[in-house]
């Protein structure tokens, strides 16, 4: 069999896909992306494609006729044409947690930046002004908080929300959560206390969001929401920037509603140097690096890779997202293995 592998992939899982495959393996890491041609043209004879970046198409799942698998070094996949793919039996398997322990990491990281005014201060500190105005001016102006005895929000208690929850019980605070579809169960050895959101807007000093982006979420965190928050209290958002009503986000930073921000997202990106929320004093901007880290080629590979030998020896994986493919997809390897 075949497969064609246009993702960062250390040599470990490659040969562990080696053993079942003739493997075709593009580092985009470092050629770049392959254009949409170039990556059919690569693509349409495989039976198994793995993917990070690339966008596969209808067109390419219906020239592909013997593809049965695609496995999609992403949580969310929204660069796969998933109902092309149930019509003609592949079977979709993502990366579910594959970024999370970087993307938590993150989080804390900001969360403090932002108690501490650090990004102000190193930018002080470059312009000169300690220099110029003195020890003590520097000490005062970047005079922030410490952590024990805050209160922190996390709106969103899935993988990546717990994790915070988690690396925040060393800092002292008071974890608030609210997630209405959460399975109490899943915060057991959490020192999370389920409020409504209302609550949680009200009492938090920081405010961390990890919600997916879909229907319900899209758009509904907004002037209503601003206005229950405490004027000193920060928001951090990792997770997707549309949850947000960006015109009140700017808003309220701008008029004093809330103290400030730290986000890595953004409506449309990359974002420009005349970005609005970039040029806000009380805010700090970081390119979407949560997913940034070198360990997270290796915790895609081990979810992706685990899960298609897996299928491959017969069972259903967990992380398979388009189960009712499942019936054509083993016909079609079926046949290829007689």
């Amino acid at each position: 069999m075949k497969s064609f592998v246009s993702a960062r992939m250390p040599d470990y899982w490659l040969e562990e896909l080696g053993k079942y495959f003739e493997v075709d393996y593009y580092d985009w890491s470092a050629h770049g992306l392959l254009d949409e041609a170039d990556f059919e043209e690569r693509a349409k004879d495989s039976h198994v494609i793995v993917v990070e970046s690339d966008k596969i198409s209808r067109g390419l799942i219906e020239r592909a006729s013997q593809l049965f698998a695609i496995v999609d070094f992403r949580g969310t996949v929204i660069n796969v044409d998933i109902e092309a793919a149930n019509e003609h039996g592949v079977a979709i398997i993502n990366t579910p947690g594959r970024n999370a322990d970087a993307v938590a990491d993150l989080t804390i990281a900001l969360i403090i930046m932002a108690s501490r005014h650090v990004l102000p201060s190193i930018q002080y500190l470059k312009e000169g002004l300690w220099a110029e105005k003195g020890r003590y001016w520097m000490y005062t102006t970047c005079q922030g908080h410490d952590l024990p005895n805050k209160t922190v929000g996390l709106i969103g208690l899935g993988y990546i929300g717990r994790l915070v929850a988690k690396r925040l019980s060393g800092f002292d605070v008071e974890i608030l959560g609210y997630d209405p579809y959460i399975n109490k169960a899943n915060l057991a050895g959490l020192n999370v206390n389920l409020v409504s959101l209302e609550e949680l807007l009200e009492r938090s000093d920081f405010v961390s969001f990890h919600l997916p982006l879909n229907d319900q979420t899209k758009g509904t965190f907004g002037k209503k929401q601003f206005s229950l928050m405490k004027k000193s209290a920060y928001l951090i958002n990792t997770s997707r920037a549309a949850v947000i009503h960006e015109p009140d986000f700017l808003d309220a930073l701008q008029q004093g509603k809330i103290a400030g921000a730290a986000v890595d997202v953004y409506p449309e990106e990359p974002i420009t140097t005349d970005y609005p929320l970039l040029n806000l004093p009380n805010v700090i901007c970081t390119p979407h690096i949560g997913g940034a880290s070198l360990d997270v080629i290796s915790h895609q590979s081990r979810i992706g890779i685990s899960a298609l030998v897996e299928f491959l020896q017969g069972s259903t994986p967990d992380n398979i997202i388009n189960p009712q493919s499942l019936e054509k997809a083993r016909a079609k390897m079926q046949e290829i293995s007689v």
